[in-house]
């Protein structure tokens, strides 16, 4: 190859366009449309607390979601003050939940509730101490069967 082809290739090779992938949960709609309004991450979160009651997601996750989006240029750097109050928005939000995003959050409490309860009988069947089990066998052994 010679040198100009193989330039060639390297400027092409760094010209790339990065893909990126990002990962879509079932609160970022959700999320998105409340930054959008305004409100701090922390009230987005104990909104979000409102309509899924057993997530795990809170202030910070929002708070780096919404980081994303500003970065993404989906959400302007400088926001304006919240256009809505607390309960109107949390209102607003039972409303706005599709049933595909409550359905993947059931679906994704219903399997941790199911992993831990897993969990819960292997330590229940490792508590059993196997030397109680030996000391029954000797002492209900007859010293007469052999």
């Amino acid at each position: 190859m010679s040198f100009v082809a193989e330039a060639y290739k390297t400027e092409m090779n760094i010209m790339k366009p990065k893909i990126l992938r990002r990962k879509h949960c079932y609160w970022h709609q959700l999320a998105k449309a409340m930054l959008e309004m305004g409100l701090k991450p922390t009230i987005v979160g104990h909104i979000i607390k409102d309509v899924f009651p057993d997530t795990e997601v809170n202030g910070r996750h929002i708070g780096a979601y919404k980081r994303r989006l500003v970065k993404d240029g989906e959400l302007p750097t400088k926001m304006a003050k919240a256009t809505i109050s607390r309960n109107e928005a949390s209102k607003m939000a039972q409303e706005m939940v599709s049933t595909e995003d409550l359905f993947i959050y059931k679906c994704v409490v219903g399997s941790v509730k199911r992993s831990l309860k897993c969990f819960e009988f292997k330590f229940k069947a490792e508590d059993k101490d196997i030397m109680e089990d030996v000391d029954e066998w000797l002492l209900n052994m007859d010293p007469t069967e052999q």
